[in-house]
């Protein structure tokens, strides 16, 4: 019964690891010159954008093109957020705690990175762009009714951040973003928010 026992748990070890070790060659694998990157986390408003805007979260893709030497790469990239207003927000526009203010912002843009010090496993970069940024604002009241205005404008961001993995792999990222907006009769605005995202690229 015991050696009947054992050869169960040797198979069954010897299947799991057939199952895994596909998955482990392709994350040791070398990485490809062009991936894919799908990710997301918190958004965190930073300054004046903080006093009306609350901590929020946002989505993010992008497509990158890096030579397999050298340590340079560029990124086509969206990202979107989203957030509530602040209270006092609320009360500053005449709205009710009640509402469901929130705002979004759209980015859309291209940016340069700087992979150094690459280890096997693992690769810290540097990252950097420009951009389009549109800020919509969406005010939906109790009776289910809402309203929206949209602004677009231009702005910068840079961050750093780890990717771990081979040709398929799992990134770490912190990015700080400002851009400027400026509505029609009214004067130019600023916001700034930094963006914590976790993700994978293939």
């Amino acid at each position: 019964m015991h050696e009947y026992s054992s050869r169960l748990v040797r198979r069954a070890s010897l299947a799991f690891a057939m199952c895994l070790a596909p998955s482990l060659m392709m994350a040791q694998a070398p990485r490809r010159a062009v991936s894919v990157g799908l990710g997301g986390g918190a958004t965190v408003p930073v300054g004046e954008f903080a006093d009306d805007v609350k901590p929020g979260g946002h989505v993010l893709g992008f497509l990158q093109y890096r030579p397999l030497v050298g340590p340079w790469a560029v990124r086509g990239e969206v990202m979107y957020s989203r957030a509530s207003y602040t209270d006092d927000f609320l009360s500053d526009v005449g709205a009710t705690l009640g509402d469901d203010l929130h705002s979004g912002v759209l980015y859309a843009g291209a940016s340069a990175l700087y992979a150094g010090g690459e280890s096997p496993g693992m690769s810290p970069y540097l990252i950097g762009g420009l951009g389009l940024y549109r800020l919509t604002a969406t005010l939906k009241d109790d009776s289910g009714s809402s309203l929206s205005r949209s602004e677009n404008g231009v702005g910068f961001n840079g961050g750093a951040g780890l990717r771990f993995g081979g040709s398929m792999g799992f990134f770490l990222e912190a990015r700080f973003h400002q851009f400027s907006i400026t509505p029609e009769g009214e004067s130019k605005s600023t916001s700034r928010m930094v963006p914590v995202s976790a993700g994978f690229s293939f």
